[in-house]
Formats: C-alpha cells, sequence, structure tokens
C-alpha cells in the first residue's frame, strides 16, 4: 500500500475550511506547525478548527469525513476540554482535529501569553476574520515540568513496589496476561521516574515530551541500555527476567533522584518487597522453558 500524501490531504482541509463559513481559522501546530526538523513520512496533522458557532463540527461528523475516505476515528475530549476528532484516513495519514471556539485564540492574544502547545511552535493555515494575527511569536519553549514533593515521590516509589509484589505469584499461576497487565502499571511508573530522573539530574530544563517520545534524547546512555532488558516475552522466564531488570532500573533510577532532590527514598518498601521477590528464584529457575 502507498502510503498518501499528507500535503494533498492538508490542502482539501484548508480548501474546505475556506469554503465553509461557520470555520474561521486554521492553525497547525505539532511537528509540522513548530518547524524543528522532527517531520517525517508518519508524522501527523494537527489541526486547531477555530469554529463559530462550534456546534455544527461538535454535532455532525460528517465534515470530516467528506476530506477523504476514513479508516477509523476516535472521538475524545483533550487539551482542556477542547472537542476532537483523531482521525486515520485512507493511505496512513492521520489527522487530530481539535475543535475550539473564538475564545481560543483571543484569551492569548488578550495576555500576550502562549499557551504550552502554541509556544512550541504553530502556523497560521488560514484566518479569516484576522484573530489570529496578532498572536505573539512561538519562543519554541516546552512546558516545564515540576519535581515532586516527598509525598509524591513515595507514592510513586510505594506503588511501584506494591505492582512487583504481585507479579511472582501470577508467574506460578501462568497467568501471564495478569503479570503483563500488573507490569505495565510498573512501567507507566517507571516512565514517570524516567522523566524526574533527567529532569533532576540535567544541566538545564530538559524536555521529556509525553508518553516516552523521543526518549533517546532525553535519557542517559546507561539507562538507555538497562531499557534494553526490561520487556520479557509471554512465558514466565522470559516475564521474570523482565521484572529483575525493570526493578533494578527503577531502584537506581529512584535512589539517583532522591539523591539529587534531597528526597527520601522509601527503602522499607524496596527491600521488604525485593526479600518477598527473591523467595521464588529457584522455584522460577526450575520452570521449564517455554518451548518445552
Amino acid at each position: 500500500m502507498t502510503i498518501a500524501d499528507p500535503d494533498e490531504l492538508l490542502a482539501t482541509i484548508i480548501a474546505w475550511a475556506e469554503a465553509n463559513a461557520n470555520v474561521r481559522a486554521l492553525i497547525m501546530t505539532g511537528s509540522r506547525g513548530r518547524g524543528d526538523g522532527r517531520v517525517d513520512e508518519f508524522s501527523d496533522i494537527d489541526i486547531e478548527i477555530i469554529a463559530d458557532p462550534l456546534e455544527l463540527l461538535i454535532d455532525d461528523d460528517a465534515w470530516f469525513r467528506s476530506l477523504g475516505r476514513v479508516w477509523v476515528h476516535l472521538p475524545t475530549i483533550i487539551r482542556e476540554r477542547h472537542e476532537t476528532r483523531l482521525v486515520f484516513y485512507d493511505g496512513g495519514v492521520k489527522v487530530d482535529f481539535s475543535l475550539c471556539g473564538r475564545e481560543r485564540v483571543s484569551a492569548m492574544v488578550e495576555s500576550k501569553t502562549l499557551d504550552g502547545l502554541y509556544e512550541r511552535g504553530y502556523r497560521v493555515l488560514l484566518d479569516k476574520d484576522g484573530i489570529a494575527a496578532t498572536l505573539p511569536a512561538a519562543t519554541g519553549a516546552f512546558p516545564t515540568k515540576e519535581l515532586p514533593g516527598q509525598a509524591d515521590f513515595a507514592a510513586t516509589v510505594e506503588e511501584f513496589w506494591f505492582e512487583a509484589a504481585h507479579i511472582p505469584r501470577y508467574i506460578l499461576r501462568g497467568e501471564l496476561w495478569v503479570v503483563k497487565f500488573r507490569d505495565w502499571t510498573m512501567k507507566e511508573l517507571l516512565l514517570r521516574m524516567l522523566e524526574w530522573h533527567a529532569i533532576a539530574r540535567g544541566d538545564g530544563p530538559i524536555d521529556t515530551w509525553h508518553i516516552g517520545t523521543h526518549m533517546a534524547a532525553w535519557v542517559d546512555d546507561e539507562t538507555q541500555r538497562e531499557l534494553g532488558a526490561i520487556f520479557g516475552a509471554f512465558d514466565a522466564r522470559s516475564s521474570w527476567t523482565a521484572l529483575l531488570a525493570t526493578t533494578s532500573l527503577f531502584r537506581r533510577l529512584a535512589t539517583e533522584t532522591a539523591a539529587a532532590t534531597g528526597l527520601r527514598y522509601p527503602i522499607e518498601a524496596d527491600e521488604g518487597v525485593s526479600g518477598y521477590i527473591d523467595t521464588f528464584r529457584e522455584r522460577i529457575d526450575a520452570l521449564p522453558p517455554a518451548d518445552a
């Protein structure tokens, strides 16, 4: 299958917006709006549609279906409660439409301050009423994330070890799906710690993006190497090995983050659960290989 041309679809979107009276502006965000050199053949098209009345777009999905053949779409609400339509079009081009009223832009114009999304970079594609003409210029700055206080840090560490305590039990029960379910919660907590670690030990502001995006740019080399061992296959021995690698990496990141920030690492949770996990070692080592 040939991947469709995103530029052709973008031109179609602009032509549609120009012909529709209720659409007053189009503003592109995301990598295509930032112009930071990260665009590739798989980059989404992120479009904010400024409409008045907005309800004409919210109440009827015919408008985005008229732009091309839709494979699948997901209606959701993100970005400060703006309605969205996330659409995969024929050929694999994905468009994230955010549906916004005029106040979305006017608030930034009046305050002379861009929100975090626009501050990264944006492009005005259509502006029928000049409502976006006086938006401040983007600086390319990224939203900064705060390091945790003691309560949030301790809660993350303790939840991680709480989840880890379940894994050996489910491995021995042969409940590998549940192992993966618990393991993913651990991975979400590990990602949080990865971000805190990068921020706490960085020489300056660190952009950790979201859901692990561009991780190679903000995670140190040692951690990158350790990440290679934390995902196991769907079998008991591999899941066990991944558990040990995940707990080892989390411990190092968390203790280094604590040292860099003056927080206290909840060593009691670590030592208690780690000791408990170790009691399963011989029984899991005695399990037959996955292909036996």
